[in-house]
């Protein structure tokens, strides 16, 4: 009867009191449905206003009453959509002494999921409905439910862009979703309106990760819509695995080889895979995490167009490091040659061709590639001790040219600062006292400053002369060595006489006019500076990769430092067959 006089609507009968067997009374709250729901819950979920309005006045108890689901009269009529129910409930703030309770905490009340009026309206796409409840308790839009879910994340994986604006006037509002999403991530998939939407108030979220495996929302975009992105490629061949490579994304690679295994067997117009591109950026952590897992076991030996395998490129890309973890590992063939019969240890060879503080380098890598076993490319034993008595006085001579020149400089300095020492700024004391010949600005601190770095200007240039005897030195380590330690202490003596003169300036203007004073100690302490921009400036490290790419392609002869090594290799071999070990003159 009850649920007849419901479905017509009629306002009377249903808020009339019910009679049981007993002839006793009872309100319409305890008229209780299937589910526990009342006839407030059955009005609600059916649409009938008046009715609604009706059994609201008669008794205000039934809008907290929730039923089995934990569902109050509000979560049913915003599930269903009925907007004007929803309003009637919701538009005024009266405070009924019997409910207790405002409208807009009536609008918090959760069912069995954690889901407010709110969620279930912004789920089932009631714009509406969302509408008149934000009118009220705007600041409902930031409750997430036990899944962690906010209505805005509903809405975005519903593909609502409306309902997403209008949660988007709160500032309260939140973004959160399961799993540690964002809503961010639901719209990637669903709308492209809504994830305009989403950026422009808070574009910080395209970075930020889920909680199960740290993906962001265009792991989500390229993997999860559609597998095929991550085989798409560029005009170089590129694949998206290969663009993270070169950026070092680590995350995004394990992403998308959890999705496509076989994406780590791609390789570009080169011939390379993930691997040789991280390796020539010096991308040391995805280096280790290749290595770390028995699945990468093949890419460890793969050969690009050009026959170079990991190592080769590690070599080429002067990362001592991944050189290092490379070559210790069992599984990496470290003899193995390119399609030209270079071995690593052979283009390791070729850094004589560069900067002496990247033959330095090189000079370490090669004895990393050594101690792990590698070899330079099968050669007749007399032919190469032949190259090696044939270029040994060349490069003798190369050096000694060199060092000719930094012994110049460094006995340009040492005249310069020693004269400086005993033509004091500000001249000596004249009078007859017992200070008499000593320094009349003595006290200064600029002078005191003058001092120290003439003198140590001094002392690094003399030391440099002494330091570049050495070069004549048969022995190749000594020689290098010799000459990267005189260019670091010329660099010293430099900047110790370029201190010198500016303090000297400094403290002999100054009383007179202090602007000027300063003005010139800048512009003499910048030339230095500028100096060594120039000499170490970045590009020089390009224009030396761009080198060794010429020296690559028209296969150059292997000189200086490569008769060094090979004839290291040839003494080892020599000490493995038994044979007395020659000395090299």
């Amino acid at each position: 009867m009850l649920l007849e006089l419901l479905d017509g609507g009629k306002v009377r009968g249903c808020c009339s009191p019910s009679t049981n067997s007993r002839g006793e009374q009872h309100p319409p709250q305890r008229c209780h449905g299937g589910g526990g729901d009342t006839v407030l819950h059955i009005a609600a979920k059916m649409g009938h206003a008046e009715l609604a309005k009706a059994i609201r006045r008669l008794e205000p108890l039934l809008l907290t009453r929730q039923n089995s689901k934990g569902d109050t009269p509000v979560h049913c009529a915003a599930r269903a959509g009925h907007h004007a129910i929803v309003t009637s409930f919701v538009s005024t703030r009266i405070v009924d002494e019997q409910v207790g309770e405002e409208h807009g905490r009536l609008l918090r009340v959760r069912n069995g999921v954690g889901n407010t009026a709110l969620h279930e309206a912004a789920q089932n796409g009631h714009l509406e409905v969302v509408q008149a409840i934000m009118s009220v308790d705007p600041d409902s839009a930031a409750v997430v439910n036990q899944a962690g879910v906010s209505p805005l994340y509903m809405a975005a994986e519903r593909g609502s862009s409306n309902i997403v604006r209008s949660l988007q006037w709160s500032e309260a509002c939140s973004y959160e979703g399961p799993n540690g999403q964002t809503a961010l991530h639901a719209a990637v998939l669903i709308c492209y309106d809504i994830t305009e939407l989403i950026l422009e108030q808070v574009p910080v979220f395209i970075k930020r990760g889920d909680a199960t495996n740290n993906s962001t929302p265009l792991h989500y975009v390229l993997l999860d819509s559609d597998n095929s992105a991550s085989y798409l490629r560029d005009k170089d061949g590129f694949a998206p695995i290969h663009v993270a490579a070169s950026a070092g994304h680590l995350n995004i690679i394990a992403e998308l080889l959890q999705h496509c295994p076989d994406c780590m067997e791609l390789i570009n117009n080169q011939g390379r895979n993930f691997l040789h591109v991280a390796i020539m950026n010096k991308r040391l952590e995805i280096v280790k995490y290749v290595l770390e897992s028995a699945v990468f076991i093949d890419l460890l030996n793969e050969p690009d167009n050009e026959g170079n395998t990991p190592l080769h490129l590690a070599v080429i890309s002067r990362s001592r490091q991944i050189t290092q973890i490379l070559s210790s590992d069992g599984r990496v063939n470290t003899s193995i040659m390119n399609n030209k019969g270079h071995t690593p240890l052979d283009l390791a060879s070729l850094a004589s061709n560069w900067n002496w503080e990247i033959a330095l380098r090189m000079y370490k890598i090669v004895i990393e590639l050594i101690n792990h076993g590698s070899r330079l490319s099968p050669q007749r034993l007399d032919l190469i001790t032949c190259c090696l008595q044939k270029n040994q006085e060349a490069e003798i001579n190369q050096y000694r040219a060199f060092a000719n020149n930094l012994i110049i400089v460094a006995v340009l300095i040492a005249t310069v600062t020693f004269a400086a020492a005993f033509t004091l700024p500000g001249g000596y004391k004249g009078d007859s006292s017992s200070n008499a010949g000593s320094a009349i600005l003595a006290n200064r601190a600029a002078f005191k400053a003058f001092l120290v770095s003439d003198s140590l200007a001094m002392i690094s240039s003399i030391s440099v002369a002494i330091i570049l005897l050495r070069t004549g030195s048969l022995d190749h380590d000594i020689r290098l060595y010799s000459l990267i330690t005189a260019m670091k202490l010329l660099w010293v003596a430099l900047g110790g006489m370029f201190v010198a003169f500016a303090t000297g300036v400094y403290v002999a203007v100054v009383s007179n006019c202090k602007w000027l004073a300063i003005l010139v100690a800048v512009m003499i302490c910048s030339i230095p500076l500028g100096a060594w921009m120039t000499a170490y400036w970045p590009n020089s490290d390009f224009l030396s990769l761009v080198k060794m790419n010429i020296i690559q392609e028209n296969d150059t002869p292997i000189t200086d430092l490569d008769y060094r090594w090979y004839n290291k290799q040839v003494a080892i071999r020599r000490r493995l067959a038994g044979i007395a070990d020659f000395h090299t003159p």
